[in-house]
Formats: C-alpha cells, sequence, structure tokens
C-alpha cells in the first residue's frame, strides 16, 4: 500500500455574502450557475486612451483568446445542470414527507459502498440518478413522480450540451473525428478547440438555467399538488410544518426580500444581531405570504 503524505490542500480566502441558500438544491443549481456567468465577465481595471465601452468591448474579446475560457464556462453551466438533478432527486428521496407522498423515490437513494483503504479514491456511494440524458431524465421522473419535465423537442440540443461538456472534461476541450456523428444539434469541426464567442456561451447558460427552473417547476407543481390534497381544504390559512417545510425545500419558489439591516457577521447577544434575527424572521415570513399566494390559484385554498 502506498504511504499517505496527507498534504494540506491550501485555498485561497475570498470573502463572499449571497441572498441565496446554496443548503438547498434549487439555491446550489442558481449559485452554480451564477459562476458559469462570472467567468464571462472580466472585471475592468482598466483605464488609458480608451474609454469605457472600448475598455469593455477589449475584454469580453480578451476571453476568446483565453482558450479554453468560454468552454470551461459551458463546462460549468452543464454541471449545474447535472448536478441539480441528481441533487434535487436524492434530496427528494431523503425527504420524509416528500418521500411519503412518492414511495418508488425510494429507489434512488444513494447507498454506501464498501471499499478497501487502498481505493478510497473511488466513489464511496452509489449514484442512481447520476443521469444526464434528457430521455433518462425523464424516464427518472416520470417513474418516481409521474412528470415528464424535459420537452422532447430539447432532447439533441441538451445532449450536444452534454457532449461538448464531456469534450471540456476529457479530452481538453478538442474536437474528436471519432466524436462527429454524435452531435445532432451543433455542427462541430473535428480537431477544433471548443472556443465560442462570449455571446454565444451566455446564452447557453440562460437556456440551460431556465431548462433547470423548468424541472424545478414541473417537479415543485406535482409535490405540492399531492402535499395539499393530503392535507385538505384550510391548508393556506394556517399551513401546517408540511408546507412550510416544503416551501422552505425548494427555496421559497426563488423569492428574494429586500432589507435594510446591514448583512454579515454580528457578535451574539449584540443589538444588531438581535435587530438580523428580527429582520429574518420577517424575511422568512413575507416569502412564505408570497409562495402561498402562487400556490392557491393552481389548489384552493
Amino acid at each position: 500500500m502506498l504511504p499517505n503524505p496527507q498534504v494540506p490542500l491550501p485555498e485561497a480566502q475570498v470573502g463572499e455574502w449571497s441572498a441565496i441558500d446554496t443548503r438547498t438544491s434549487t439555491g446550489l443549481f442558481v449559485y452554480r450557475s451564477m459562476q458559469a456567468f462570472s467567468l464571462l465577465d472580466v472585471p475592468d481595471f482598466g483605464g488609458g486612451d480608451l474609454n469605457a465601452e472600448q475598455r469593455r468591448e477589449a475584454l469580453t474579446s480578451a476571453i476568446s483568446f483565453h482558450k479554453p475560457l468560454a468552454a470551461l464556462s459551458l463546462f460549468l453551466g452543464v454541471v449545474a445542470l447535472e448536478d441539480f438533478v441528481r441533487d434535487l432527486v436524492a434530496r427528494m428521496a431523503e425527504n420524509p414527507d416528500i418521500a411519503q407522498l412518492f414511495p418508488l423515490l425510494a429507489e434512488f437513494r444513494s447507498q454506501p459502498k464498501a471499499r478497501s483503504p487502498d481505493h478510497t479514491f473511488r466513489r464511496l456511494d452509489t449514484d442512481p440518478a447520476g443521469v444526464i440524458d434528457p430521455d433518462e431524465i425523464n424516464a427518472v421522473f416520470l417513474k418516481a413522480l409521474g412528470v415528464t419535465p424535459i420537452a422532447s423537442q430539447e432532447y439533441w440540443h441538451l445532449r450536444d450540451l452534454a457532449l461538448l461538456r464531456h469534450t471540456v472534461a476529457h479530452h481538453a476541450a478538442v474536437i474528436r473525428h471519432v466524436d462527429l456523428p454524435r452531435f445532432r444539434h451543433f455542427i462541430v469541426q473535428p480537431g477544433r478547440v471548443i472556443n465560442p464567442p462570449p455571446a454565444f456561451v451566455k446564452a447557453e447558460l440562460l437556456y440551460l438555467y431556465q431548462l433547470g427552473r423548468d424541472v424545478e417547476k414541473a417537479v415543485r407543481t406535482v409535490v405540492f399538488r399531492d402535499a395539499i390534497a393530503a392535507i385538505g381544504s384550510g391548508w393556506s390559512q394556517a399551513p401546517d410544518a408540511r408546507i412550510v417545510q416544503l416551501i422552505k425545500f425548494f427555496a421559497y419558489f426563488g423569492y428574494i426580500e429586500s432589507t435594510t439591516v446591514p448583512v454579515g457577521y454580528s457578535e451574539p447577544g449584540s443589538p444588531l444581531h438581535q435587530q438580523q434575527e428580527h429582520e429574518s424572521a420577517r424575511i422568512h415570513a413575507a416569502l412564505l405570504v408570497r409562495c402561498i399566494a402562487d400556490l392557491v390559484p393552481l389548489y384552493g385554498t
């Protein structure tokens, strides 16, 4: 057995505050999608003889010279969608309220894998919902929830984006000749580095993001349909813990409330900390009202 050196992995500390709850599948998907976009937004610290618009144009063009920066951004966008689908299914399978409504979700729970100490670099769990092919995604959701969230006309587009992701990850973003027949949505050239212009990448990232939100909405619709049906009339007047928990599970449907209270760390017990706690309760209550207002027209009161 090889020695285990245990070298610390260094990390550059970056201060970051976000209004997105990355503890939920939806919030994590939004955050990862934003990371993909951020690769294309080079900060403009320049000056000199160019005006602001010219500097911005020059920086945007510079992205194309840094191969494969644009391809990496596209890669992250596809991975964000892949991870979202897997994570959403896995979390629903582990959520008691959702699993009770949809028992077949149990088939998509991750299971531990036993490994010998010299093979712990391999996966230590299964990934039953580890799919990106849209046909397989629909099959998983159809079996577990009775819904097919991805329209068939999107299949080839999404499949080609997944193939681009695979090419970036495993072939240094160079299109292989053997893969040409696999591309059905995009026309590609073998031997060329994947290096689309930023405007194209941004459009594709928006497409992937919207596709993910469509998946979430389709899943959310059937989950609340069955949950509210199980509770019965009157659910909206005094929502019980099950409804509140499901609304939190879906990250308050993506809503965000603004605040004038400072965010960031505050000393526990301090006046600012107490103010932040009070404001947090207000925001959660306001978000709950907005989500219930969305559900009432669909399922009644």
